[in-house]
Protein backbone atom coordinates (compact mmCIF):
# COMPACT_ATOMS: atom_id res chain seq x y z
CA UNK A 1 0.00 0.00 0.00
CA UNK A 2 1.19 3.55 -0.53
CA UNK A 3 2.59 5.64 2.22
CA UNK A 4 0.87 8.81 3.02
CA UNK A 5 4.58 10.28 4.30
CA UNK A 6 5.78 9.28 0.68
CA UNK A 7 3.34 10.78 -1.34
CA UNK A 8 3.27 14.04 0.73
CA UNK A 9 7.53 14.32 0.08
CA UNK A 10 7.15 13.19 -3.89
CA UNK A 11 4.47 15.86 -3.95
CA UNK A 12 6.92 18.75 -2.71
CA UNK A 13 9.59 18.02 -4.76
CA UNK A 14 7.23 18.58 -7.67
CA UNK A 15 6.57 21.74 -6.51
CA UNK A 16 10.14 22.83 -6.79
CA UNK A 17 10.49 20.68 -10.07
CA UNK A 18 7.94 22.67 -11.60
CA UNK A 19 8.93 26.10 -9.95
CA UNK A 20 7.32 28.62 -12.18
CA UNK A 21 9.94 31.36 -11.44
CA UNK A 22 12.78 29.03 -12.88
CA UNK A 23 10.37 28.43 -15.72
CA UNK A 24 10.49 32.28 -16.56
CA UNK A 25 14.46 32.82 -15.74
CA UNK A 26 14.80 29.98 -18.28
CA UNK A 27 12.91 31.36 -21.12
CA UNK A 28 13.96 34.72 -21.00
CA UNK A 29 17.43 33.86 -20.81
CA UNK A 30 17.01 31.90 -23.81
CA UNK A 31 14.94 34.70 -25.56
CA UNK A 32 15.27 38.10 -23.91
CA UNK A 33 12.49 40.94 -24.42
CA UNK A 34 13.70 44.36 -26.16
CA UNK A 35 12.59 47.28 -25.80
CA UNK A 36 13.14 50.90 -24.60
CA UNK A 37 10.91 50.01 -21.19
CA UNK A 38 10.15 46.86 -20.15
CA UNK A 39 6.53 46.75 -18.75
CA UNK A 40 6.00 44.01 -16.51
CA UNK A 41 1.85 42.57 -15.88
CA UNK A 42 2.08 39.09 -13.99
CA UNK A 43 -1.60 37.69 -13.26
CA UNK A 44 -2.56 34.47 -11.66
CA UNK A 45 -1.91 32.01 -8.31
CA UNK A 46 1.47 31.69 -10.22
CA UNK A 47 1.95 35.80 -10.51
CA UNK A 48 4.31 36.42 -8.01
CA UNK A 49 6.92 33.41 -8.63
CA UNK A 50 6.85 34.40 -12.16
CA UNK A 51 7.46 38.00 -11.59
CA UNK A 52 10.30 36.69 -9.13
CA UNK A 53 11.60 35.10 -12.64
CA UNK A 54 11.09 37.88 -14.63
CA UNK A 55 13.74 39.83 -12.59
CA UNK A 56 13.55 43.70 -12.50
CA UNK A 57 11.28 45.80 -15.00
CA UNK A 58 10.48 49.82 -15.36
CA UNK A 59 7.24 49.06 -14.10
CA UNK A 60 5.11 46.24 -13.47
CA UNK A 61 2.03 44.86 -11.52
CA UNK A 62 1.73 41.82 -9.71
CA UNK A 63 -2.03 40.30 -9.95
CA UNK A 64 -2.63 37.30 -7.45
CA UNK A 65 -4.77 35.40 -4.92
CA UNK A 66 -2.78 35.81 -1.98
CA UNK A 67 0.79 37.47 -0.80
CA UNK A 68 3.25 35.23 0.38
CA UNK A 69 5.01 38.38 1.57
CA UNK A 70 8.35 37.45 0.05
CA UNK A 71 8.70 41.05 -2.24
CA UNK A 72 9.30 41.14 -5.83
CA UNK A 73 11.88 42.41 -7.91
CA UNK A 74 12.43 46.44 -8.68
CA UNK A 75 9.52 48.05 -10.46
CA UNK A 76 6.98 45.49 -9.88
CA UNK A 77 4.13 46.71 -7.40
CA UNK A 78 1.61 43.67 -5.50
CA UNK A 79 -2.03 43.43 -5.60
CA UNK A 80 -4.74 40.85 -4.07
CA UNK A 81 -8.13 40.03 -6.02
CA UNK A 82 -10.71 37.68 -5.86
CA UNK A 83 -10.88 34.15 -6.81
CA UNK A 84 -12.22 31.85 -7.85
CA UNK A 85 -15.02 34.46 -8.85
CA UNK A 86 -14.29 38.27 -9.13
CA UNK A 87 -14.82 40.90 -6.65
CA UNK A 88 -14.86 44.35 -6.42
CA UNK A 89 -10.93 43.84 -5.88
CA UNK A 90 -10.72 42.29 -9.22
CA UNK A 91 -12.34 44.71 -10.78
CA UNK A 92 -10.13 47.44 -9.29
CA UNK A 93 -7.18 45.23 -10.36
CA UNK A 94 -8.62 45.41 -13.79
CA UNK A 95 -8.83 49.09 -14.23
CA UNK A 96 -4.84 49.32 -13.47
CA UNK A 97 -4.19 47.05 -15.64
CA UNK A 98 -5.74 48.36 -18.28
CA UNK A 99 -4.24 51.89 -16.98
CA UNK A 100 -0.60 49.76 -17.42
CA UNK A 101 -1.14 48.62 -20.39
CA UNK A 102 -1.87 52.12 -22.00
CA UNK A 103 1.18 53.53 -20.57
CA UNK A 104 3.42 51.24 -23.25
CA UNK A 105 4.62 53.50 -25.72
CA UNK A 106 5.69 51.86 -29.26
CA UNK A 107 9.30 51.06 -28.45
CA UNK A 108 8.51 49.69 -25.15
CA UNK A 109 7.38 46.02 -24.67
CA UNK A 110 4.76 44.41 -22.64
CA UNK A 111 5.94 41.14 -20.67
CA UNK A 112 2.55 39.53 -19.29
CA UNK A 113 2.76 36.78 -17.35
CA UNK A 114 0.10 34.72 -16.90
CA UNK A 115 -1.01 31.82 -15.11
CA UNK A 116 -4.29 29.76 -13.62
CA UNK A 117 -6.54 31.90 -11.73
CA UNK A 118 -6.09 35.07 -14.16
CA UNK A 119 -9.62 34.81 -15.07
CA UNK A 120 -11.19 36.02 -11.61
CA UNK A 121 -8.33 38.12 -10.72
CA UNK A 122 -8.39 41.22 -13.48
CA UNK A 123 -11.77 41.79 -14.86
CA UNK A 124 -13.75 44.58 -16.80
CA UNK A 125 -17.20 44.02 -18.30
CA UNK A 126 -17.54 44.51 -21.40
CA UNK A 127 -19.95 47.28 -22.48
CA UNK A 128 -23.95 46.44 -21.66
CA UNK A 129 -22.99 43.98 -19.03
CA UNK A 130 -23.18 44.79 -15.36
CA UNK A 131 -20.46 43.52 -12.64
CA UNK A 132 -23.34 41.30 -10.86
CA UNK A 133 -24.49 39.66 -13.98
CA UNK A 134 -20.59 38.99 -15.16
CA UNK A 135 -20.19 37.35 -11.14
CA UNK A 136 -23.32 35.35 -11.48
CA UNK A 137 -23.43 33.50 -14.80
CA UNK A 138 -19.28 32.67 -13.92
CA UNK A 139 -20.86 31.22 -10.70
CA UNK A 140 -23.46 29.52 -12.46
CA UNK A 141 -21.30 28.15 -15.00
CA UNK A 142 -18.51 26.71 -12.23
CA UNK A 143 -21.73 25.33 -10.39
CA UNK A 144 -22.61 23.21 -13.26
CA UNK A 145 -19.36 21.04 -13.43
CA UNK A 146 -18.70 23.00 -16.63
CA UNK A 147 -15.47 22.54 -18.02
CA UNK A 148 -12.37 25.01 -17.79
CA UNK A 149 -12.88 25.77 -21.76
CA UNK A 150 -16.29 26.11 -21.42
CA UNK A 151 -16.18 28.44 -18.37
CA UNK A 152 -13.41 31.11 -19.75
CA UNK A 153 -15.38 30.89 -23.06
CA UNK A 154 -18.32 32.59 -21.71
CA UNK A 155 -16.13 34.89 -19.39
CA UNK A 156 -14.59 35.77 -22.55
CA UNK A 157 -17.83 36.88 -23.92
CA UNK A 158 -18.81 39.20 -20.81
CA UNK A 159 -15.61 40.64 -20.58
CA UNK A 160 -14.06 44.23 -21.81
CA UNK A 161 -10.14 42.62 -21.59
CA UNK A 162 -10.29 38.94 -21.84
CA UNK A 163 -9.67 36.83 -25.40
CA UNK A 164 -6.56 39.42 -26.03
CA UNK A 165 -8.64 42.40 -25.71
CA UNK A 166 -6.10 43.75 -22.71
CA UNK A 167 -3.47 43.31 -25.03
CA UNK A 168 -5.15 46.15 -27.68
CA UNK A 169 -4.96 48.56 -24.96
CA UNK A 170 -1.03 48.35 -25.52
CA UNK A 171 0.75 50.14 -28.29
CA UNK A 172 3.82 48.07 -27.48
CA UNK A 173 4.87 44.61 -28.27
CA UNK A 174 3.50 41.87 -25.84
CA UNK A 175 5.14 38.56 -24.82
CA UNK A 176 3.24 36.47 -23.08
CA UNK A 177 5.07 33.26 -21.06
CA UNK A 178 2.25 31.32 -19.99
CA UNK A 179 1.91 28.65 -17.27
CA UNK A 180 -0.97 26.29 -18.78
CA UNK A 181 -3.30 25.04 -16.18
CA UNK A 182 -6.08 24.09 -18.80
CA UNK A 183 -5.94 20.69 -21.00
CA UNK A 184 -4.11 21.06 -24.33
CA UNK A 185 -1.93 24.21 -23.13
CA UNK A 186 -3.79 26.55 -25.62
CA UNK A 187 -3.36 29.70 -24.29
CA UNK A 188 -6.29 31.50 -25.33
CA UNK A 189 -8.16 29.34 -22.59
CA UNK A 190 -5.46 30.09 -19.55
CA UNK A 191 -6.40 33.27 -17.38
CA UNK A 192 -9.03 33.32 -19.84
CA UNK A 193 -5.87 34.83 -22.16
CA UNK A 194 -6.13 38.46 -21.34
CA UNK A 195 -3.28 39.33 -23.79
CA UNK A 196 -3.85 36.44 -26.08
CA UNK A 197 -5.47 36.82 -29.43
CA UNK A 198 -7.48 34.11 -31.60
CA UNK A 199 -5.30 32.47 -33.93
CA UNK A 200 -7.55 33.87 -36.88
CA UNK A 201 -6.86 37.24 -35.63
CA UNK A 202 -2.93 38.18 -34.73
CA UNK A 203 -2.08 41.12 -33.60
CA UNK A 204 0.90 42.62 -35.02
CA UNK A 205 2.34 45.74 -33.59
CA UNK A 206 3.63 48.67 -36.49
CA UNK A 207 6.46 51.15 -35.19
CA UNK A 208 7.15 54.26 -36.77
CA UNK A 209 10.22 53.40 -38.58
CA UNK A 210 7.63 50.58 -40.01
CA UNK A 211 9.98 48.12 -38.55
CA UNK A 212 7.53 45.21 -37.40
CA UNK A 213 7.61 43.51 -33.46
CA UNK A 214 5.20 40.64 -33.70
CA UNK A 215 3.44 39.70 -30.43
CA UNK A 216 5.27 36.39 -28.98
CA UNK A 217 3.08 33.47 -27.03
CA UNK A 218 4.81 30.96 -25.14
CA UNK A 219 3.78 27.90 -22.73
CA UNK A 220 6.64 27.91 -20.24
CA UNK A 221 5.16 25.04 -18.33
CA UNK A 222 2.83 22.72 -19.67
CA UNK A 223 -0.04 21.09 -17.78
CA UNK A 224 1.77 17.92 -17.74
CA UNK A 225 4.29 19.15 -16.09
CA UNK A 226 3.39 18.26 -12.43
CA UNK A 227 2.32 14.67 -13.21
CA UNK A 228 5.49 13.96 -14.82
CA UNK A 229 7.50 15.35 -11.91
CA UNK A 230 5.62 13.33 -9.82
CA UNK A 231 6.28 10.44 -11.90
CA UNK A 232 9.80 10.76 -11.75
CA UNK A 233 9.89 10.80 -7.74
CA UNK A 234 7.85 7.68 -7.57
CA UNK A 235 10.82 6.14 -10.03
CA UNK A 236 13.42 7.75 -8.10
CA UNK A 237 12.50 6.09 -4.75
CA UNK A 238 12.47 2.87 -6.78
CA UNK A 239 8.92 2.81 -6.90
CA UNK A 240 7.36 0.70 -10.32
CA UNK A 241 4.55 3.32 -11.16
CA UNK A 242 2.91 3.91 -14.48
CA UNK A 243 1.43 7.22 -15.93
CA UNK A 244 -1.72 7.61 -17.60
CA UNK A 245 -0.77 10.39 -19.94
CA UNK A 246 -4.12 11.43 -21.09
CA UNK A 247 -5.60 13.73 -18.96
CA UNK A 248 -8.69 12.44 -16.76
CA UNK A 249 -11.72 14.43 -16.49
CA UNK A 250 -15.61 13.76 -16.32
CA UNK A 251 -17.76 13.51 -13.02
CA UNK A 252 -15.06 12.75 -10.02
CA UNK A 253 -17.54 9.33 -9.41
CA UNK A 254 -16.52 8.09 -12.91
CA UNK A 255 -12.58 8.98 -12.42
CA UNK A 256 -12.75 7.27 -9.02
CA UNK A 257 -14.26 3.83 -10.45
CA UNK A 258 -11.50 4.71 -13.39
CA UNK A 259 -8.28 4.89 -10.99
CA UNK A 260 -9.35 2.09 -8.66
CA UNK A 261 -9.59 -0.41 -11.31
CA UNK A 262 -5.84 0.64 -12.73
CA UNK A 263 -3.15 -2.31 -12.06
CA UNK A 264 -0.36 -1.87 -9.48
CA UNK A 265 0.61 1.70 -9.09
CA UNK A 266 -0.89 4.71 -11.26
CA UNK A 267 0.15 8.44 -11.67
CA UNK A 268 -2.70 10.54 -13.35
CA UNK A 269 -3.66 14.13 -13.59
CA UNK A 270 -6.38 15.72 -14.84
CA UNK A 271 -9.61 18.11 -13.70
CA UNK A 272 -12.68 16.14 -13.03
CA UNK A 273 -15.89 17.51 -12.70
CA UNK A 274 -18.39 18.25 -9.95
CA UNK A 275 -22.14 19.36 -9.93
CA UNK A 276 -22.58 21.47 -6.62
CA UNK A 277 -25.52 21.42 -4.73
CA UNK A 278 -26.96 25.15 -3.69
CA UNK A 279 -26.47 24.22 -0.52
CA UNK A 280 -22.91 22.63 0.16
CA UNK A 281 -20.33 22.13 2.66
CA UNK A 282 -16.37 22.18 2.18
CA UNK A 283 -14.00 21.09 0.37
CA UNK A 284 -12.96 20.54 -3.64
CA UNK A 285 -12.36 18.69 -6.64
CA UNK A 286 -10.00 16.77 -5.12
CA UNK A 287 -11.55 16.35 -1.57
CA UNK A 288 -14.63 15.08 -3.66
CA UNK A 289 -12.64 12.35 -5.89
CA UNK A 290 -10.85 11.19 -3.00
CA UNK A 291 -13.79 10.08 -0.67
CA UNK A 292 -15.04 8.67 -4.17
CA UNK A 293 -12.38 6.96 -4.31
CA UNK A 294 -12.49 5.55 -0.99
CA UNK A 295 -15.64 3.94 -1.65
CA UNK A 296 -14.11 1.94 -4.58
CA UNK A 297 -11.45 1.04 -2.75
CA UNK A 298 -13.03 -0.22 0.70
CA UNK A 299 -11.58 -3.44 2.54
CA UNK A 300 -8.53 -3.10 0.25
CA UNK A 301 -5.03 -2.97 0.99
CA UNK A 302 -5.07 0.05 -1.65
CA UNK A 303 -4.60 3.74 -0.95
CA UNK A 304 -4.69 6.90 -3.19
CA UNK A 305 -3.12 10.58 -3.33
CA UNK A 306 -5.15 13.42 -4.56
CA UNK A 307 -4.00 16.73 -4.46
CA UNK A 308 -4.42 19.76 -6.41
CA UNK A 309 -1.26 21.68 -7.56
CA UNK A 310 -1.81 24.61 -6.39
CA UNK A 311 -1.89 23.59 -2.75
CA UNK A 312 -5.81 25.05 -2.41
CA UNK A 313 -8.59 22.99 -2.87
CA UNK A 314 -11.69 24.58 -3.09
CA UNK A 315 -12.85 26.54 0.21
CA UNK A 316 -10.59 25.88 2.81
CA UNK A 317 -7.03 25.46 3.41
CA UNK A 318 -6.65 21.75 2.20
CA UNK A 319 -4.96 20.37 -0.90
CA UNK A 320 -6.56 17.29 -0.92
CA UNK A 321 -6.32 13.82 1.09
CA UNK A 322 -5.15 10.80 1.28
CA UNK A 323 -7.12 7.26 1.81
CA UNK A 324 -6.53 4.04 1.93
CA UNK A 325 -9.32 0.65 2.16
CA UNK A 326 -10.76 1.81 5.95
CA UNK A 327 -11.70 5.44 4.98
CA UNK A 328 -14.84 4.93 4.25
CA UNK A 329 -15.81 2.96 7.26
CA UNK A 330 -14.35 5.38 9.41
CA UNK A 331 -16.02 8.51 7.90
CA UNK A 332 -19.48 9.58 9.65
CA UNK A 333 -22.26 9.68 6.21
CA UNK A 334 -19.85 9.11 3.41
CA UNK A 335 -22.88 8.84 1.12
CA UNK A 336 -24.39 12.12 2.86
CA UNK A 337 -21.21 14.35 2.76
CA UNK A 338 -20.48 13.18 -1.07
CA UNK A 339 -24.17 14.50 -1.91
CA UNK A 340 -23.56 17.75 -0.26
CA UNK A 341 -19.94 18.44 -1.42
CA UNK A 342 -18.90 18.12 2.11
CA UNK A 343 -16.11 15.78 1.69
CA UNK A 344 -14.24 18.45 3.05
CA UNK A 345 -15.47 18.58 6.80
CA UNK A 346 -15.71 14.45 6.18
CA UNK A 347 -12.09 13.69 5.52
CA UNK A 348 -10.85 16.34 8.54
CA UNK A 349 -12.62 14.56 11.12
CA UNK A 350 -10.70 11.67 10.81
CA UNK A 351 -6.91 13.38 9.95
CA UNK A 352 -7.11 12.63 5.95
CA UNK A 353 -6.51 16.09 4.72
CA UNK A 354 -3.54 16.94 3.08
CA UNK A 355 -2.36 20.39 3.93
CA UNK A 356 0.29 21.71 1.76
CA UNK A 357 -0.51 25.80 1.47
CA UNK A 358 -0.41 27.51 -1.71
CA UNK A 359 2.53 26.32 -4.17
CA UNK A 360 2.41 28.99 -6.45
CA UNK A 361 1.89 26.50 -9.24
CA UNK A 362 -1.02 25.39 -10.96
CA UNK A 363 -0.80 22.11 -13.47
CA UNK A 364 -4.60 20.53 -12.23
CA UNK A 365 -4.98 17.62 -9.77
CA UNK A 366 -2.41 14.96 -9.18
CA UNK A 367 -3.55 11.27 -8.58
CA UNK A 368 -1.36 8.64 -7.16
CA UNK A 369 -3.14 4.96 -6.59
CA UNK A 370 -1.63 2.07 -5.67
Amino acid sequence: MLDRALCEEVFREAVIECDPAARVRVALQREPVQGKAVIGLAVGKAALAMARGAGDVTRGLVVTNADDGLGVPAGWRVMVAGHPVADERSFHAGAEAVILMKSAEPDDVVLALISGGASALIEECRPGVSPDELRAKAAEKMASGASIHELNTLRISLSGIKGGQLADRSKAPVVTLVVSDVIGDDPRFVGSGPTVRDGDRPRVMERPDSAVRPDRVEIVAPMTSFGEAVHAGLTARGIASRRIVEPLAGDVADVARRLAAEPGVVVAWGEPSVVVPDLHGLGGRAQQLALELAREIRGSDRAGFIAGSDGIDGPGNAAGAFVDGLTWEAVLDPEGALARCDAGTALAAIGALVITGPTGINHADVMIVG
